[in-house]
């Protein structure tokens, strides 16, 4: 297969005066510096992350943690307010977010850089060999019987996260499909069809988890994007405020709604019929009025932005709490290395503990039926301080090296195949807010289950799929 180190890439001119102005623009903002800060990362994120025809993951995990980043200033500009309103640290917070996540994209960008990259042809001759129909058959198949696997044996099992695991294979199965029918342009309805499907199912839930699939069918999108023109900027602000517009609707009802659904239990649980619980949502989003929706706008703001419990973490460590030198890392380690099969009497892991502790805020933990993280970037601060923090991030950064380049050269598997295990493998990754030993723990727990499916059930897959 013939294939290239880089795929030659493009930026249109009218797109890089508009990237300027764009930034320099940000200077006229309150909190203007940091805002600047952040669309610099940006634009730096993307050089160093943007391959033509490479998974679409790698730049999209980074961009979503960068969005938890620059919500917290776009936060505080709503309200009106300095950028150091509700912590002293939260300016420093806001540069070392920016810096840690641009010295994690360069390790990642040097690490998977001699990896080659196949033309459109080639991806065409790949996708020439699978059969369409019985990928949609095992897409079909494993969200029948797949879906919900991983809580039938509760969350204290000891197959609870590989059982998780396993129900997401559904999702390398759609972007096979996925990656097929985008490049033989055909079935595209039927691959509409499947988005649609997902989206509405997935209301039907106590988190009610729309946005994955549309999430997924982004990351497949990027790995086709061969040249930045300001029409394709317009094209991507456009769905950004569609979804900013959806999630700000979610935020405005979902209190509400899953206590309905719940029926008041405090267990996410879901107690009412999908008729019940899709009614539910039409009723309350019909009722909604500009207050509500201004309302929902300042606490999408909040809970998708991260960098608060960062700003607090270092107001308290190490002027009321030492710095952990290491202990906090080596915890999280051992608790993910001793798995649950093994030691069945595994504390269940909460969270909200370790935050409130480090923050000194006052959440309700697991036993609330809530769960507030403290994020992996505060981890590696409690341990090791402003510099020595991008010590284990850089680590992080290397453990996805590893887990991207074992993926690609599994080279018994269809390089559409790979694409898919690479991008489902890592899209734990896409959280800021994720504590260490979860981002750790579940990246492990995919790699270790993909892997050992990639030597064994996948290869025998795929002759079935060759079959036509």
């Amino acid at each position: 297969m013939n294939t290239a180190i880089g795929e030659k890439r493009g930026v249109s001119g009218s797109v890089i005066t508009l990237i300027l102005i764009a930034c320099g623009g940000m200077l006229l903002f309150k909190n203007g510096i940091y805002l600047f800060c952040c669309m610099a990362t940006l634009v730096l994120l993307f050089l160093l992350l943007w391959r033509n025809n490479r998974p679409g993951i790698l730049l999209f995990a980074f961009f979503m943690q960068w969005v938890q980043v620059i919500s917290f200033v776009v936060w505080m500009n709503v309200r009106n307010v300095d950028i150091n309103f509700l912590s002293p640290h939260a300016n420093i917070a806001v540069l070392m977010s920016c810096l840690g996540l641009l010295v994690m994209a360069v390790v990642v960008s040097k690490g998977i850089a001699g990896l080659p990259i196949p033309t459109r042809v080639n991806l065409l001759e790949e996708a020439s060999k699978i059969n369409e129909k019985k990928m949609l058959f095992l897409y079909l198949g494993s969200t029948l019987f797949l879906s919900s696997i991983g809580f039938v044996l509760g969350v204290a099992s000891g197959f609870t996260q590989i059982l998780i695991t396993l129900s997401s294979l559904k999702w390398i199965f759609f972007l096979v499909y996925g990656y097929v029918a985008w490049l033989n342009k055909k079935n595209r309805m039927i691959l509409a069809i499947m988005v649609i499907y997902e989206f509405t199912t997935s209301l039907y839930s106590y988190f009610s988890s729309f946005k994955q699939v549309i999430l997924i069918v982004i990351i497949l999108a990027i790995t086709f994007i061969t040249t930045i023109t300001v029409r394709q900027i317009i094209y991507s602000l456009l769905v950004m405020l569609v979804l900013g517009f959806m999630g700000i609707t979610w935020s405005a009802i979902k209190s509400d709604y899953r206590q309905y659904v719940s029926q008041g239990q405090k267990q996410q649980v879901v107690a009412v019929s999908r008729e019940q619980a899709l009614g539910k949502i039409g009723e309350q989003v019909s009722n909604l009025n500009s207050r509500q929706y201004e309302f929902a706008m300042v606490m999408t703001l909040y809970r998708l932005q991260y960098v608060y419990h960062l700003a607090r973490t270092m107001d308290r460590v190490p002027a009321v709490l030492p710095h952990e030198n290491g202990k906090l890392w080596t915890d999280n380690l051992s608790f993910i290395l001793l798995p649950r099969i093994l030691f069945p009497n595994k504390p269940i892991f909460d969270a909200t503990q370790k935050t409130n502790k480090y923050t000194g805020l006052n959440y309700g933990g697991y036993s609330k039926g809530t769960s507030f993280g403290i994020g992996y970037f505060a981890d590696c601060y409690i341990d090791f301080g402003y510099v020595g923090m991008l010590i284990p991030l850089i680590l992080i950064a290397l453990f996805v090296v590893v887990i991207y380049r074992v993926y690609y050269q599994l080279l018994s598997l269809n390089i559409l195949f790979r694409y898919a295990l690479i991008n489902v493998g890592l899209f734990n990754f896409t959280s800021f807010e994720s504590d260490g030993i979860i981002v750790i723990g579940r990246l492990l727990v995919t790699f270790l289950v993909f892997w050992i499916l990639a030597h064994t059930i996948f290869p025998r897959m795929q002759r079935w799929l060759y079959k036509k």
